[in-house]
């Protein structure tokens, strides 16, 4: 599939099988039990194989399946991060970051952890971010930007989050059953408006379907922004590329979006912005590549809905919340 180069589809009339690959590990997916028998066959045909029945775990996570949902988790893959940091029975917390405390960077380079094990920890955690844990992704993001020269307070906040794991572990992603709704997904973008570190703003954005995560982002923004306005605006044109490729990617796994695709944002002007340029004097100077967005809107690709901050699911990854 142009859409991602790991995926492959085969189909016979109404049906169809889905393989997914990861270096030499293989997911089946099909409509009929016939069509992964007969996938199997060929496969084996050409390459000698492990049959290891229904899935149960892949590249770190843990698989559980029921009849009515399916659940994501990486409860072992963090048992043995806790157990090499000798944090597996430390006592839990309920905070990711102390939110009274300012984490600073460390300017005259004292305090150095020449170990690495700071940057070791930042990408383990990192991965469980990417996979199953969008609740830390703030707190990791943040912690990340000190990675090339941490003191003993961005260790400690780095530890403090470890405990928040440790009561944790249990956590994962419940996709529940499909409904036959011509909307498969929506989205949510959000964004804060200039740290204290670099005045830059971050954002976040998190598809939903089947009332589970399906992906979600947060980075710092390449530019500096002159309002919290100006900074939701961008971040809704990240998310609308974003939804231009999911689209293309359920369109070629057979389960098109007949209807615009949802995303939902918390501040009434940059709505606005993206259904009529009427804040001229106020956006001219940002990059003609955001405003793509405008014209996936008019071309009924996505439409933009406001939405209230209690409901605005991407505001998990803006800050470290309970």
């Amino acid at each position: 599939m142009i859409s991602d180069p790991c995926t492959y589809i085969l189909r016979q009339d109404d049906e169809f099988i889905i393989v997914t690959v990861w270096v030499d590990d293989l997911l089946l997916f099909a409509t009929l039990e016939s069509l992964i028998e007969q996938t199997k066959a060929n496969l084996e045909a050409e390459w000698e194989l492990t049959n290891l029945g229904e899935p149960v775990k892949i590249v770190g996570i843990e698989i559980t399946l029921s009849n009515h949902s399916i659940t994501i988790s990486q409860h072992w893959y963090l048992e043995n991060i806790l157990m090499k940091e000798h944090m597996d029975k430390a006592n839990a917390v309920g905070m990711l970051l102390d939110p009274n405390i300012a984490l600073e960077p460390n300017l005259d380079g004292n305090a150095r952890d020449h170990s690495n094990s700071y940057a070791r920890l930042i990408s383990e955690l990192q991965f469980l971010v990417n996979t199953t844990r969008p609740d830390i992704a703030y707190s990791i993001s943040h912690l990340s930007a000190y990675t090339a020269n941490p003191t003993m307070q961005h260790i400690t906040a780095l530890k403090h989050v470890l405990r928040y794991l440790s009561g944790t572990k249990s956590f994962g992603i419940t996709y529940g059953n499909v409904l036959n709704h011509p909307n498969h997904f929506f989205g949510y973008a959000d964004a804060t408006f200039a740290n204290t570190d670099d005045q830059k703003s971050t954002f976040r954005y998190v598809f939903m379907m089947a009332s589970g995560v399906i992906t979600w982002f947060s980075k710092k923004q390449s530019i500096t922004v002159l309002s919290s306005m100006e900074a939701k605006y961008i971040a809704l044109s990240e998310v609308a590329h974003k939804a231009h490729w999911l689209r293309s990617l359920f369109s070629k796994l057979g389960f098109v979006q007949i209807l615009p695709t949802k995303i939902r944002g918390d501040n009434e002007g940059s709505i606005a912005m993206t259904k009529n340029p009427q804040f001229h004097k106020r956006s001219k100077h940002i990059g003609v590549q955001y405003h793509s967005i405008r014209e996936q809107v008019q071309e009924g690709e996505i439409t933009v809905e406001n939405c209230c901050t209690n409901n605005q699911t991407a505001d998990v990854l803006t800050k470290p919340l309970p």
